[in-house]
Formats: structure tokens, C-alpha cells, sequence
């Protein structure tokens, strides 16, 4: 299953509803403002450090850069994608649930 989440992690309860509900095995793409759970030094960025680690994590590189977030600052777990990419996501996965 693929979760995708495009919402804040600091502006409403999705990101933390959708971490619990991710369960070994899935893959959770952040994109949008949820790029920026992966600020460094954040409880969300430290949330994703805790997830299993055959939990896929992606995002889009286009959502870090519009966002002012340095692709260094991205953790070596995230995947960093483009929009090809995340259409071949989607259709690698049976399930797609978008928070």
C-alpha cells in the first residue's frame, strides 16, 4: 500500500493518523507541504526516523526545492523523486490512500 500525504505536519492531526496506521511493508510519499515533516530537528522528521525500516519513504524533490529545503538536509531513508516517478508508484502499489 501506498500512503500519500500532502498536508503540514504542524497544522493538523493527518501526519500523525497516517504514521499510525502505516504498517510494515508500505511506502508513504510526502509531498506538497507535507515535505516539510522532513525539516531537520522537527518531532516529525524524528516520527519518520522511527518507522520500520522496510517502510518505503519518498518525496518529491520539486516540493523540497519550492519549499526552501536543502537536499542535503533530507535524510540517505527518503527517496527523492519526480512526477514520472510518482506515477510509477502509484501503479506499483494495489492500494493508494491519499491523506
Amino acid at each position: 500500500m501506498l500512503h500519500i500525504l500532502r498536508h503540514s505536519p504542524h497544522a493538523e492531526t493527518r501526519f500523525a493518523s497516517c504514521l499510525r496506521a502505516i504498517s510494515a511493508d508500505q511506502s508513504l510519499l510526502l509531498i506538497e507541504d507535507a515535505a516539510y515533516a522532513l525539516l531537520p530537528g522537527t518531532s516529525s522528521r524524528n516520527a519518520l526516523e522511527y518507522l520500520p525500516g522496510n517502510v518505503q519513504l519518498y518525496t518529491l524533490e520539486s516540493d523540497l526545492l519550492a519549499r526552501g529545503i536543502a537536499l542535503d538536509d533530507v535524510s540517505a531513508r527518503i527517496q527523492l523523486i519526480d512526477y514520472s516517478m510518482m506515477v510509477a508508484l502509484c501503479t506499483e502499489h494495489s492500494k493508494v490512500v491519499s491523506w
